[in-house]
């Protein structure tokens, strides 16, 4: 394993992760996932605002740039979270959590199609474990109302992160600045989903705000720091090595999920197995064996 500044960014990432993506689970159960990424996603906005003045970063001067890192934004976090709260509501935190850690499948390859990455035959090895690790969660009994055809949302989700992740490496590759770039990259994320919101469940807005306003705050902080470390670890390092090692935050779901939700998510024995699997890929994908 590679030890260095973007592994720990990357990893403790992972961990903030974890912890949003088990408070979205609370929130998420009382109101939509438009109206929890709304929130989200504005909590995280404000929360990167204050850092901005508080630590002095200047902004760039506006140029094309900008449009890189507000896609960037859109795709991840914003077009992410409304589809892994989507994933929670319809299948449970454990297992949406490890599905969606098959992101490092679509941004390896988009990241040697793109940016021109390079991959070992051991990181290619990771990402077939990555892919035995999923097939084994998916495959769990469906119990409740969960259904096999609802992985589709972790799996979109899982697709939209890969391609955030290209593009926040290629705009980091332009844009110097990390606090400011994840403030204009949630910001645009939070315009688009209060849009979508707005139009579409205007009505569970202020009900829902409401409901589940201390779980989605909480997902809201998590999620600006998380984003704000994700993006400075790809600011460093290739993109396949650090989707990868952000994935493990469904290591640490799964098991907070084991010790608090067994019960209510009908957690079986496939899916904490098939989450060490994806993570031994995970693992394989960051090594550099000489």
């Amino acid at each position: 394993m590679v030890f260095d500044l973007a592994f720990y960014y990357a990893i403790l990432s992972a961990f903030i992760f974890s912890m949003a993506d088990f408070a979205g689970r609370f929130g998420i159960h009382k109101t939509n996932a438009f109206v929890g990424t709304t929130m989200t996603r504005g909590v995280a906005s404000v929360i990167l605002f204050v850092a901005i003045i508080l630590t002095g970063v200047k902004f760039p001067p506006l140029s094309v740039d900008y449009l890189w890192v507000m896609i960037a934004g859109i795709c991840l976090p914003g077009l992410f979270s409304l589809l892994l709260l989507t994933s929670i509501l319809k299948i449970g935190v454990s297992r949406a959590a490890p599905i969606k850690g098959s992101s490092p499948l679509f941004a390896s390859f988009l990241a040697i199609l793109f940016l021109g990455e390079e991959p070992t035959w051991y990181h290619l090895l990771g990402v077939v474990f990555v892919v035995f690790g999923v097939i084994l969660i998916s495959l769990s009994p469906t119990e409740g109302q969960w259904k096999r055809k609802d992985i589709i949302w972790p799996i979109s989700a899982a697709l939209i992160s890969g391609i955030g992740s290209v593009t926040w490496r290629h705009a980091m590759s332009l844009f110097k600045e990390p606090i400011a770039a994840t403030f204009i990259g949630t910001f645009s994320a939070f315009v688009l989903v209060v849009t979508f919101t707005s139009i579409f469940k205007r009505k569970s807005l202020i009900p829902g705000i409401k409901a589940a306003w201390k779980p989605f705050f909480l997902m809201g902080f998590f999620a600006a720091v998380g984003v704000l470390l994700y993006v400075s670890a790809l600011q460093k390092g290739n993109v396949y090595r650090i989707s990868s090692l952000v994935q493990t935050s469904p290591l640490i779901t799964v098991f907070f999920s084991f010790i608090f939700l067994r019960k209510i998510e009908n957690i079986s024995w496939r899916v904490p197995i098939g989450a060490v699997i994806t993570l031994t890929g995970v693992a394989l994908v960051n090594s550099n064996f000489q």
